[in-house]
């Protein structure tokens, strides 16, 4: 059994960076936060298409693999 009580001051949120734009910003109101939630998209952009690119280089390499493995047996 674990009687631990996790410090609150310490948990940390799984939207850190919204929520540090909410907590610090609170004067700027909406448009910090539609400025960091428009930041963080156009990083899931970039890492989606370089995510695209490495499945399409991984799809090649295992296309040549396959081609040189079927020419070892041969």
């Amino acid at each position: 059994m674990n009687d631990h009580i996790p410090d609150a001051t310490k948990m940390i949120s799984d939207t850190p960076r919204m929520q540090s734009a909410i907590l610090a910003y609170r004067h700027a109101g909406f448009a910090n936060i539609w400025k960091v939630g428009c930041d963080i998209e156009r990083e899931l952009n970039v890492a989606n298409e370089r995510i695209n690119r490495l499945e399409e280089e991984n799809d090649a390499l295992r296309a040549d693999l396959l081609l040189w493995s079927e020419k070892e047996v041969k």
